[in-house]
């Protein structure tokens, strides 16, 4: 059901983008680089906005095509709704895959749906079930997996995209990662 609810999503965008001739996020259609985006953000940001006020905009997109099936995404936040957030709310999903074992079930469960026995390798091997189980139930509870029929668990289809930006966010400032390379300087 999450699937074809996110293919009917997908074709939406695609036809309101037609119609438009803008893409249905809202996110500036000329941007050719995640820069001119920020731009466009900080531009928007400053209009009108009075000095010592929290303004501006976070946002995270993203397509993927992954094991058969197509992936998009676009989150965008104004940073005083985020201020004003109960970020506890956040702690479960955080909690989820801060976890070594979590994250690499969610690894594997990122590329297709998998058996509990490749589950259970992607591990290790050397966890015992009752272990797994309980990470499964963890992911479960945040809401970032689905248990399709017994033993075959995959990533729910609306969470790949967010998952995939909380994991970019955490290597971008994490010492010794994607964002220390070269040419991948902050903005």
């Amino acid at each position: 059901m999450e699937d074809r609810l996110a293919a009917l999503e997908r074709r939406m965008d695609r036809l309101e983008e037609r119609q438009t001739g803008a893409p249905a996020s809202g996110l500036k259609a000329a941007a050719s680089s995640s820069l001119e985006l920020v731009g466009h953000f900080r531009e928007r940001a400053a209009e009108g906005h009075p000095p010592g006020e929290t303004a501006g905009t976070v946002a995270y997109v993203g397509a993927a095509f992954l094991a058969g099936h197509e992936y998009v995404w676009a989150g965008e936040h104004p940073v005083a709704d985020l201020m004003a957030a109960d970020w506890t709310a956040a702690a479960g999903v955080l909690e989820s895959v801060g976890s070594p074992p979590r994250l690499a079930l969610l690894a594997a469960l990122v590329g297709g749906p998998r058996s509990r026995t490749e589950l259970q390798e992607a591990l290790g091997g050397e966890s015992s079930t009752g272990h797994l189980y309980h990470h499964l139930r963890e992911l479960q509870r945040a809401g970032l997996i689905t248990q399709r029929r017994r033993g075959a668990y995959e990533v729910v289809a609306r969470a790949v995209i967010p998952l995939l930006a909380i994991l970019a966010a955490a290597l971008d400032i994490s010492p010794g990662t994607l964002a220390d390379e070269p040419g991948q300087e902050p903005a």
